[in-house]
């Protein structure tokens, strides 16, 4: 056993149950590089037909030498999500509201959009309301930096004019649903959602290291914090915030491995039951796969239910496969996991489940010269370029697009269909389907028409476009350590780094009826589009 690696021997859960077949419970190998004395690390709980092992990997806290065990509590991110909706579903079940009502019903302040938000597009994702936590990069306050409140959160979203898109319309994941879905249940209920929440979901099912991080200067016994690489070593990077719904919950993957076998015996009662797992359907009667904060996947034909989790430097997966009887809740501290926990969740898997077979595409004969170009998204407006690699045709983030077919090809799950010389189809594994248009790629400008001063009034925040290293940047005012460096892409539009990857931002410039720059729109990859900025000065 390697050194900070705790484990706990095969429980029998049931007496239905199976010994694990040689060799499958052994994953240490998949957890290796987390486990260690000097670093942090993660828990892994899986329950296989009603037998279960645990694991426990590297260090929960380095200053105390305090290593990750089975019992250690961790945040798990936006696993959280499906106990909020858990919660919603409960009160829909005993009628106390219902998943078509118009959400102005219990939260007033949100302006009127000229069409109605459902609670179940908030439970969906299909709001078209932008996230919360990207606006706040935007205004310079990354998470973690800033001691957000609910009341802060409800406000900074009830300030935004504008939504990503009309609602029902697209699939676009946001923070800022289940933010305001915790606020409803506070509302019907009467109680705090941390109350509710014991009662109605935790002390029923006997989940007893799990609660909502309501108070995050409290002390948690036994809670894993969290730890970030930098250039000299771990730092802490903790959700300091009394933000939850959307994250916040502390948890065990014990408690986890309690909860998945709840939902798989209905142990909520027969609504929730039904509406968990329903997928959301669009206006256009397309079905995503997002149902309530649970993706419904497939891998390998088998039937997956499932949801990742990040937040601060805590990793989380939790996902079930029914058809084979087999549960997997995995807890990190460690924030060189990377964004999720994903992939060491289906590495997991791959112990227990039967190997599936892939579908071999066969070679299609396609002169891949005529996609060459640039196209931008007609909501987001980010570009997507295609070039040719010798005889491989890649996208802009370096994927090699397969062909299938005549102007079909896949680009992972995506399916991507030309529609003449300048149209682009993406219809994505979410349900999604998007549009791009061909436009010419810019390489320089002339700084002198954007330079000027530019406020947002739905954020409070206010930029200066500056002249810098032959081109321009943004530099926010207040924050004189914010400087973001923007790259032309094609006409009036520019790009810029974010902590998601490179060009992952986009600032378009708005010209008024005389040609004249009059403002600029700021966008984050999907979740925040045109962010107003009015020009205010020189």
């Amino acid at each position: 056993m390697h050194a900070g690696t705790v484990c706990v021997a095969l429980a029998v859960l049931a007496s239905a149950g199976r010994a694990a077949p040689p060799g499958q419970a052994d994953f240490d190998g998949i957890f290796a590089r987390w486990s260690s004395a000097s670093a942090p690390g993660c828990a892994v709980g899986v329950e296989d037909r009603g037998r279960a092992v645990f694991r426990a990997y590297g260090m929960a806290d380095l200053e105390h030498d305090a290593a990750n065990t089975p019992a250690t509590i961790f945040e798990a991110g936006s696993v959280s999500k499906q106990f909020t909706a858990a919660a919603i579903l409960l009160l829909a079940q005993d009628g106390r509201l219902r998943l078509d009502d118009d959400i102005r019903k219990y939260l007033p302040e949100m302006p009127d959009y000229g069409a109605v938000i459902t609670i179940d597009h908030l439970l969906t994702h299909s709001s078209g309301l932008r996230d919360w936590g990207f606006l706040t990069e935007i205004e310079g306050w990354p998470r973690t930096t800033r001691a957000m409140t609910q009341s802060d959160i409800l406000d900074m979203i009830a300030r935004q004019k504008r939504l990503n898109h009309r609602p029902g319309a697209e699939y676009s994941y946001t923070n800022s649903g289940y933010s305001l879905l915790a606020i409803i249940v506070e509302r019907v209920s009467g109680r705090s959602f941390a109350d509710f929440s014991r009662d109605a979901i935790f002390d029923r099912l006997g989940m007893k290291s799990t609660r909502w991080r309501s108070d995050f200067r409290q002390i948690v016994k036994g809670r894993a914090i969290a730890y970030a690489q930098s250039p000299t070593g771990y730092v802490q990077r903790m959700p300091f915030e009394d933000a939850i719904g959307a994250g916040g919950l502390l948890t065990t993957v014990g408690d986890l491995l309690i909860w998945n076998r709840a939902l798989t015996a209905h142990g909520l009662g027969s609504f929730v039951a039904a509406e968990f797992e329903r997928r959301g359907t669009l206006n256009d009667g397309r079905r995503i796969r997002y149902a309530r904060g649970l993706r419904i996947e497939n891998r390998g034909g088998m039937p997956e239910i499932s949801h990742a989790g990040a937040t601060g430097a805590y990793r989380a997966w939790l996902g079930r496969f029914p058809d084979a009887g087999l549960s997997i809740a995995i807890l990190c501290n460690a924030g060189d996991v990377g964004g999720s926990a994903v992939g060491l969740g289906y590495a997991v898997a791959d112990r227990f489940l039967p190997a599936g077979k892939a579908p071999v595409a066969k070679p299609v004969p396609v002169d891949l010269s005529r996609y060459r170009g640039l196209f931008a998204h007609q909501g987001t407006r980010l570009p997507l370029a295609f070039a040719m690699d010798g005889t491989a045709l890649l996208a802009g983030n370096r994927a090699v697009l397969r062909p299938i077919g005549p102007d079909r090809f896949l680009m992972g799950d995506d399916l991507l269909i030309f529609d003449g010389p300048d149209r682009l189809r993406v219809e994505d594994a979410d349900g999604n389907i998007a549009f791009y248009g061909r436009v010419s790629a810019v390489a320089s400008v002339e700084a002198q028409p954007y330079l000027g001063r530019y406020a947002s009034a739905e954020l409070g925040a206010a930029y200066s476009v500056e002249r810098r290293d032959g081109g321009i940047a943004l530099r926010l005012e207040r924050r004189p350590d914010i400087m973001v460096p923007l790259r032309p892409a094609y006409r009036d539009t520019f790009l810029y780094d974010t902590r998601f990857g490179p060009n992952t931002a986009i600032v378009r410039f708005i010209r008024d009826a005389a040609g004249k720059i009059a403002a600029m729109d700021v966008g984050w990859n999907d979740r925040v589009r045109d962010v107003r900025f009015d020009r205010t000065g020189p």
